[in-house]
């Protein structure tokens, strides 16, 4: 493993976005509008039939859960594309790759990598280069969050280091 360091703003493109699969999140606000329509529909009949306990799970999944489950979408998104854009770039090295699913694209990795002086350990769900054969052992180029490291991106295969040597007899 070769410790790095570098921060510097890397652009993301939709040809970068593509090779390393971060979808495209847009932040649209919730319609709250539309949910108040939808929530009442479905519990005014609930109500009238003394269904209370479906009436205030209609009302906790219109009003609750789903808003929770747009923002954590956004947030996850947002974090990989800052990770992306900010993050310390390095060297690591792959400890393991488990095989994928059914879907073939939800491979984890296992990668190891210095960040302030410590050694991280993280996983890697769904990286593109689990499916173009990438093996323990390898070197990869690693972005991290500097205030997590474990939340991190792979990015490429590492580029083997050339060694100039001078054998003398």
């Amino acid at each position: 493993m070769i410790s790095g360091g570098e921060a510097t703003p890397r652009v993301l493109t939709r040809e970068v976005r593509e090779e390393l699969e971060l979808p495209v999140v847009r932040r649209a606000p919730y319609r709250w509008t539309f949910a108040c329509v939808v929530v009442g529909t479905a519990c005014i009949p609930l109500l009238l039939a003394k269904l209370w306990t479906l009436a205030v799970m209609a009302i906790a999944i219109g009003f609750v859960v789903l808003p929770a489950v747009r923002w954590f979408e956004y947030r996850d998104a947002a974090w990989r594309d800052d990770v992306y854009r900010w993050g310390l770039k390095t060297t690591g090295c792959v400890v393991d790759v488990e095989p994928a699913g059914s879907r073939r694209r939800d491979h984890i990795v296992r990668v190891e990598f210095f960040a302030g002086g410590e050694v991280v350990r993280a996983s890697i769900i769904g990286c593109p280069l689990a499916r173009k054969g990438l093996m323990p052992g390898e070197d990869v180029v690693v972005l991290y969050a500097e205030s997590r490291p474990a939340r991190c991106l792979v990015t490429e295969r590492a580029a083997p280091e050339i060694v100039d040597a001078i054998f003398e007899d």
